[in-house]
């Protein structure tokens, strides 16, 4: 904070005194309820406040980092030195629907209708699932209960992989901020979509709304469709613990034929609890027992714990099996690589 008091001032007159966080605790946005302070924090609830803070922090060299849900993060326990960016844009609008063309026939929604959505990065999945279940739209009714928000899907590509679905399937354009402030426009295959990947990864480029390519459905249906997910989820995954979803990918299927896992299942919590890591704990972190691709977070655990965990994992998965597991989960600040 000191080294950067000068940035850091100049940054908060820009934004307002008002509205930065000033070490601001990271633990309280996170699902996992870890990690340390960000130097500076801003909430951004509109496009303008968002292009606004991500263009100053540029101009004065300041690192940022933009946090939606708090999902798939790792967040240091000396948290984040710079600003981090809480995108709480929540827009959600039908801009149109084709048998014509897009933008027309608004009011014209029929049996073979597709759907157009815009909706803000900032939107919880779960939020933006029942908000087209309850008007009878179908395509995202497999991630009923998943949390985070669209632009976090939008960066892993979300997947229901019970039903091998996944968010990239649904996303017919969006629209993209790079740090220095320019906007793009950009189309579905811009994002190169595949498993537990999108071109973000590789980019510093960050989602501003996506624009959803949805279907007529029964609204009825839909639910019941939506509901059976969710009890699905219920009985294949810890809940009512503080965790930030599965902490690995799963293996190639070429791998699993190579291991001839049963059923050549690509499971990672198939390869860490026959290397034992069921239940397994370092300081206040466990693998769960329920599912041993979440870590848990027992209580009193620091980051440093669940890292720890995670070299552990990869340790024991590559002795027994010879296959290097890769996070799902976000490192977010410094970390002793090494735990």
């Amino acid at each position: 904070m000191k080294n950067n008091k000068r940035k850091y001032e100049k940054l908060i007159s820009r934004l307002g005194l008002n509205r930065v966080l000033i070490d601001e605790p990271l633990a309280n946005y996170s699902s996992f309820r870890l990690g340390g302070p960000a130097d500076l924090m801003y909430k951004a609830s509109t496009h303008i406040e968002l292009e606004r803070s991500i263009q100053a922090a540029y101009s004065l060299g300041i690192p940022i980092f933009i946090m939606g849900g708090g999902t798939n993060l790792l967040i240091s326990d000396q948290g984040f030195k710079g600003l981090v960016i809480k995108n709480e844009t929540s827009r959600i609008q039908l801009i149109g629907v084709r048998g014509g063309n897009l933008l027309k026939n608004k009011d014209k929604i029929t049996e073979n209708s597709k759907i157009y959505l815009e909706v803000d990065a900032g939107i919880g999945v779960n939020r933006l699932v029942r908000y087209t279940l309850d008007q009878g739209f179908s395509g995202l009714e497999p991630f009923l209960g998943q949390p985070g928000s669209i632009g976090g899907a939008m960066w892993i590509n979300a997947h229901n992989m019970s039903m091998g679905k996944y968010i990239g399937n649904t996303v017919y354009s969006a629209k993209i901020i790079e740090l220095t402030g320019k906007i793009k426009k950009i189309p579905k295959s811009y994002f190169h979509f595949s498993y537990d990947f999108s071109i973000l990864q590789n980019t510093s480029e960050i989602v501003l709304s996506v624009i959803f390519e949805l279907s007529r459905g029964v609204k009825e249906k839909l639910w019941q469709e939506a509901q059976s997910v969710l009890e699905y989820r219920s009985q294949t995954q810890p809940h009512g613990v503080y965790s930030s979803g599965c902490t690995f990918r799963n293996i190639s299927k070429s791998d699993a034929i190579r291991l001839a896992t049963p059923k050549y299942t690509t499971s990672a919590g198939y390869l860490l609890e026959s290397a034992g890591l069921k239940g397994k704990s370092i300081g206040g972190a466990m693998y769960s027992s329920h599912h041993t691709n979440f870590i848990i977070h027992k209580g009193e655990a620091k980051a440093s714990d669940v890292l720890q965990l995670i070299n552990l994992g990869k340790k024991k998965v590559r002795e027994k099996f010879g296959v290097m597991l890769h996070e799902e989960v976000v490192l977010v600040g410094e970390f002793n690589k090494n735990g």
